[in-house]
């Protein structure tokens, strides 16, 4: 007896046979900060801690991470994606990023908050960044259904899906505790992986620099 397709499946058979062209295929990215080794080790000890005391699989040796934009875009758009942002993370003039004790999303995550009142100039900063990386978002968007995120709340995740009944014992210590790093934000890394792969790869770094349009244009021509 012959079995017919239903049109889901001829869709669904389509889109494989789409997404597996040369070009096509689709990834994560994260364009997050340069993070100094000892902040980084500083939080991994940190998460080693919290792990050890309240022993659930929440990644404690995922990487540090602090991102400004998170999307899917293909393959093909991707060095339109790095020349874009290369133009823009030159213009940005570095600044001080402070991290201040912890903060939660209750009731699964906590994390260490960048610090809102570190200097104007860090949080003119943010802003200032996060304008201008909305203003290539169209790159950004993979289709109607995967926009870019712009991160409003900028901060490292220490622990995350945490079963309620241990968020609330992690917290109720987390919370009393003392935190506090510094670090200059001189470097941004462009991420990448693919679907099925939990580790980012890097793809690009670009250091802020403070050009003007027309260098930094002439800067990437002769990259």
């Amino acid at each position: 007896m012959q079995v017919h397709q239903s049109i889901g499946e001829k869709r669904q058979e389509g889109f494989f046979r789409y997404s597996s062209m040369p070009g096509y295929q689709e990834h994560e990215y994260q364009l997050v900060w340069s993070i100094p080794d000892a902040v980084k080790e500083k939080i991994r000890k940190i998460r080693m801690g919290l792990q050890e005391k309240y022993p659930m699989p929440y990644g404690a040796g995922q990487q540090v991470l602090l991102p400004l934009v998170k999307f899917r875009q293909r393959q093909l758009l991707e060095e339109r994606v790095k020349q874009s942002i290369y133009q823009l993370a030159t213009g940005w003039r570095p600044f001080q990023i402070r991290l201040q004790d912890f903060a939660a999303q209750p009731s699964h995550s906590i994390y260490v908050p960048v610090a809102t009142r570190a200097s104007s100039y860090g949080n003119a900063g943010f802003a200032g960044i996060t304008r201008d990386l909305k203003s290539i978002q169209l790159l950004l968007r993979l289709d109607k259904e995967h926009t870019p995120f712009f991160i409003t709340e900028h901060k490292i995740l220490v622990a995350g899906k945490l079963p309620s009944h241990v968020f609330d014992k992690a917290w109720l210590e987390y919370s009393q505790k003392s935190f506090s790093a510094q670090f200059l934000a001189d470097a941004c890394l462009l991420l990448k992986r693919s679907a099925g792969n939990p580790n980012w790869q890097i793809i690009q770094r670009v250091e802020l620099r403070n050009l003007p349009v027309g260098v930094r244009q002439q800067s990437l021509f002769e990259a």
